[in-house]
């Protein structure tokens, strides 16, 4: 049976803000390191050149979004996991927490109309649901363009918990 340990509240002290550089950089090498591939056998996995890896795992090098998707796709991982720094890191860590501690009020009419647009399949219904999960964040007081902004963008894709979600990711990055 596996031994149960404690795991400390994560810190609440601000972090500071890495560049997207250093993050890719330390994601990229770790994910490599941790599945056991070298710069070469990544290169010929991703169709990415080697020196190329060489120069993100360095953080000198600016990579077009579509380099990171297919680095991403060797490891089995959504991009998002090679971007997430520090500070995403820590909001994540303390979402569920921040749930609890400040609960998300959201209207059962509203979280209809956001499923019934994401529903759609149209681009236009899915950026509906976005701006109804931003009014849903206005409205449970929440001004801050980046709280409103996330609340949207999870609405879309999950009304309702993802607005819950966004709202509090907005907060505790924020």
């Amino acid at each position: 049976m596996p031994t149960l340990v404690s795991v400390p509240a994560p810190s609440r002290a601000p972090l500071r803000r890495e560049s997207i550089g250093s993050v890719l950089a330390r994601n990229l090498t770790a994910a490599r390191l941790v599945a056991g591939l070298t710069q070469h056998e990544l290169a010929a996995a991703s169709g990415v050149s080697r020196a190329t890896i060489a120069q993100l795992e360095t953080g000198v090098s600016d990579p077009r979004l579509s380099t990171v998707v297919e680095l991403a796709r060797v490891f089995g991982l959504p991009p998002l996991f090679l971007l997430v720094g520090a500070a995403e890191v820590a909001a994540l860590a303390r979402l569920p927490e921040d749930l609890e501690a400040r609960p998300v009020p959201l209207p059962d009419a509203d979280v209809a109309r956001m499923r019934h647009l994401a529903s759609s399949g149209l681009l236009k219904d899915r950026g509906r649901a976005a701006r109804a999960g931003a009014t849903v964040a206005r409205a449970a007081g929440e001004p801050s363009t980046a709280v409103t902004v996330a609340a949207g963008i999870f609405s879309a894709y999950c009304p309702g918990a993802g607005t819950a979600a966004g709202i509090s990711l907005g907060r505790l990055l924020t």
